[in-house]
């Protein structure tokens, strides 16, 4: 019997070795072993929240997921936590804000993310059931071959001393030209951008049935005394002409969709429509949905949290 296992735990040696290695690299600190992390993928957003759930916190796309919290704790007096996760449909974000009703955690604000894309009908990407299910399963995770990969990337770029990447440029000469050496106004992300759109956007439709229950979370956190504010980012001009404009998106926004937000009882925050503070696309954007995390998020911060303390 002995013999057996110790045959048995030689056997065993590469699986402790490769779970000493995930564990040690794993990007997401899901076993809550770091003292923190800075990936901002679902599993470890909703992880660090169950792990120190916060009373502040935001809900939404990348376009929320890059704020400065020490930035936003020096304009607000009160520390935040962001749950705002790459790719976020409006129909996982409110599934999120639910969760987060749900876990009988004190909740005292929510900053929700709203947008014409996340409105969109044909976007309606739904990954909150699986997220639930790694979130409960420890195994599950583990054995996830994206996060292995993951692993992986940490792994090789600590060996490198690659640094960590923002949405951020310093553009030169080279960078306002088109593909065909044609001379653009903006610098090539920038102007390429609404070319990546159309597809979730050229049928675009109002998702009735998430506006609804976007508003019956609003009710929710109004009966628990959760404060709920909407924002709309800003967007480039870029994407405004080409994609709203010239798929009718814009006549329905104005039309219908802004008139009923603004008839709730709760504050929305619209600078996709309504105008901000990011006067230089070029230089503010790092695409047209994202805000240069240098030289343009800052400035949108600084605008964005001064409104949330002033709204009603």
């Amino acid at each position: 019997m002995k013999s057996i296992l110790k045959k048995l735990a030689l056997l065993l040696i590469p699986v402790y070795l490769w779970f000493s290695f995930f564990v040690a690299f794993e990007p997401n600190n899901y076993f809550g072993l770091k003292s923190g992390t800075s990936s901002s993928q679902p599993v470890a957003r909703v992880r660090a929240y169950e792990q120190e759930p916060g009373t502040r916190l935001m809900i939404g796309d990348s376009r929320l997921a890059h704020f400065d919290l020490d930035m936003v704790e020096e304009l607000t007096g009160t520390r935040w936590q962001n749950l705002a996760f790459g790719g976020a449909s409006l129909k996982e974000s409110i599934d999120l804000a639910n969760y987060v009703l749900d876990s009988g955690n004190e909740v005292e604000e929510i900053l929700f993310e709203l947008s014409f894309y996340t409105l969109n009908v044909h976007y309606n990407t739904d990954r909150f059931s699986a997220l639930e299910e790694t979130l409960r399963n420890p195994v599950a995770y583990c054995l996830n071959l994206e996060y292995n990969v993951n692993a992986l990337t940490v792994f090789l770029d600590t060996l490198r001393g690659t640094p960590d990447t923002i949405e951020s440029g310093d553009w030169v000469a080279a960078d306002y030209f088109d593909a065909d050496g044609n001379a653009i106004p903006v610098h090539r992300k920038l102007y390429e951008y609404p070319e990546l759109i159309p597809p979730n956007c050229e049928n675009w439709s109002l998702n009735e049935a998430e506006f609804d229950r976007l508003l019956e979370l609003a009710a929710r956190c109004e009966e628990r005394g959760v404060r709920f504010v909407v924002v709309l980012p800003p967007m480039a001009g870029l994407v405004r002409t080409e994609v709203c404009d010239g798929y009718g998106i814009t006549g329905v926004m104005e039309n219908e969709v802004l008139p009923r937000l603004e008839a709730q009882s709760f504050p929305v925050l619209d600078y996709e429509w309504g105008g901000s503070c990011i006067q230089d696309d070029d230089t503010q954007f790092f695409d047209g949905f994202h805000l240069d995390e240098k030289y343009g998020l800052p400035d949108w911060t600084a605008q964005l949290f001064r409104d949330y303390s002033a709204a009603e």
